[in-house]
């Protein structure tokens, strides 16, 4: 995946999937937990929190997408966000402190991960890395 205007793509995408998850769980977390049998949270506060930060870095992804050269950073950084996201998500699924349902959007987190990882290694440095875009 050497095409920049892949690469562009591929952040834009996952800027609207940061969008769309960030704003289907605000909006339907209850029901998927009544759904799933689940009990509702106690502090609903903390997951508004979590999802609005989801939503915002997706803003990030959405700049990387415009211009990868002056938000270089902002890949790096969304790849320590997605792991700990995976991560986090991974092992309350495996403890058992929650449904496996909500391991679906670590698992989009980890691909992505992967993704920027190799998108990053794969550049010799940002500026090289967008000469084809411009």
């Amino acid at each position: 995946m050497n095409n920049q205007t892949t690469w562009k793509y591929v952040f834009q995408l996952k800027a609207v999937i940061n969008w769309v998850e960030s704003v289907f769980l605000l909006l339907s977390d209850q029901w998927i937990r009544k759904s799933l049998n689940l009990e509702p949270l106690v502090n609903s506060e903390y997951s508004h929190l979590f999802l609005a930060l989801v939503f915002v870095i997706g803003i990030g992804y959405w700049w990387v997408g415009q211009d990868i050269s002056e938000n270089f950073s902002i890949v790096k950084l969304g790849i320590y966000a997605q792991y700990s996201v995976f991560s986090i998500l991974a092992y309350h699924t495996i403890v058992g402190n929650i449904h496996p349902f909500y391991l679906l959007p670590g698992v989009i987190n980890l691909i992505f991960a992967i993704l920027f990882t190799i998108f990053v290694y794969s550049s010799a440095s940002p500026k090289s890395a967008i000469s084809e875009v411009k």
